[in-house]
């Protein structure tokens, strides 16, 4: 059977097999073999089939906002409700546990159907989290602290997504680790703005480093490989989501000293998201890893566009502003093209 593959990777593979017979390390019989050896299809069903049940589970997300908002149904969930609680998170949890049995065995069936098997799994993650809600009105639970009700479905998370190799699952475990840090310092701080001398973006950068590093681990484990990507895009996205606003906010302990102080005071966190951009977009093209390098480029631009904003709106014309960004990234582009040739040269 001939191998699917979309317009895009179909133009990489036409491209890759001319360069191989253009410098005859495959003959013309071979080349001609490849090129009968994947089909490119017109249209991505794939991608169609993610966001259709994407949409499929937003809709019935708004189904439910919308049954809460009818008079009538209010009355009959309010009778629902005055069932105790450890009985509404008992059947909640057993649905939760049917949902994933349920997922694991029609992945069984039709391994092929992944996103639809995935679209289960998350049902599955959502009244789990619903069962968390109801287990803290229950009287054993009245007295727990809040991040552990974070806590009790994020370690489910962890070992239902590790044991039902669901990559979606263990993104949703990743979530939960973010809220219970937020949750759990906050508590320990007594709801100040600091914990350890850290605001919440600080707090999110060591978040981001210690998912990054984890992602590394994952790399050595081939039962746990599946799951280091998806581990890495979380690592990045906390870490450079709250460098940014670091940039911002600085690591002060309140908003009240941040409004009084000039952004040009956090200069020296401007330079490190500078600085780590530019290294992350600098080892992505040389280990040919696409998303460090595509997490660069873009806090990049938004770390410029952020001090443009900050500090040159009202007194810089914005053309010379990007004229000066321009004629920056085209000198670096210049060099990294003769850079490119000489390489292929030698």
């Amino acid at each position: 059977m001939d191998m699917k593959v979309n317009k895009r990777q179909g133009q990489f593979l036409k491209d890759t097999i001319n360069q191989w017979q253009q410098q005859q390390l495959i003959d013309a019989q071979q080349a001609q073999q490849l090129r009968h050896s994947y089909d490119v299809i017109s249209f991505d069903w794939k991608l169609l089939a993610v966001y259709s049940f994407w949409v499929a589970i937003a809709c019935f997300i708004l189904s439910v906002i919308l049954l809460i908002a009818d008079d009538y149904l209010i009355s009959l969930i309010a009778k629902i409700i005055n069932t105790p609680a450890s009985i509404l998170a008992f059947f909640s949890a057993m649905i939760a546990a049917g949902l994933f049995y349920f997922g694991v065995r029609r992945r069984q069936r039709y391994p092929q159907k992944t996103v639809s098997n995935e679209a289960i799994f998350f049902f599955g993650v959502l009244i789990t989290a619903i069962t968390s809600v109801f287990l803290s009105h229950t009287a054993i639970a009245l007295h727990w602290r809040e991040s552990i009700f974070i806590l009790l479905p994020t370690l489910i998370y962890l070992i239902v997504g590790i044991q039902l190799y669901s990559v979606l699952v263990w993104l949703f475990a990743l979530i939960g680790i973010g809220l219970w840090v937020l949750t759990e310092t906050s508590y320990l701080a007594q709801n100040h703005y600091l914990f350890w001398g850290m605001n919440i973006p600080l707090r999110f950068t060591i978040v981001g480093i210690l998912i990054i590093s984890a992602s590394v681990a994952l790399k050595r484990h081939s039962r746990l490989f599946f799951l280091q990507e998806a581990t890495l895009f979380m690592g990045l996205m906390y870490f450079f989501n709250a460098l940014w606003m670091l940039t911002i906010f600085g690591n002060y302990d309140s908003l009240s000293a941040w409004s009084h102080i000039k952004q040009i005071e956090l200069w020296g966190w401007s330079v490190a998201m500078l600085l780590v951009t530019l290294s992350a977009i600098y080892y992505g093209i040389k280990n040919n890893n696409s998303l460090i390098r595509a997490f660069g480029i873009i806090f990049l631009l938004l770390c410029l566009y952020s001090r443009y904003f900050e500090f040159f709106w009202g007194t810089l014309h914005k053309a010379i502003f990007f004229a000066v960004l321009a004629l920056s990234f085209w000198i670096i582009g210049s060099r990294a093209e003769k850079i490119w040739q000489l390489g292929n040269k030698n």
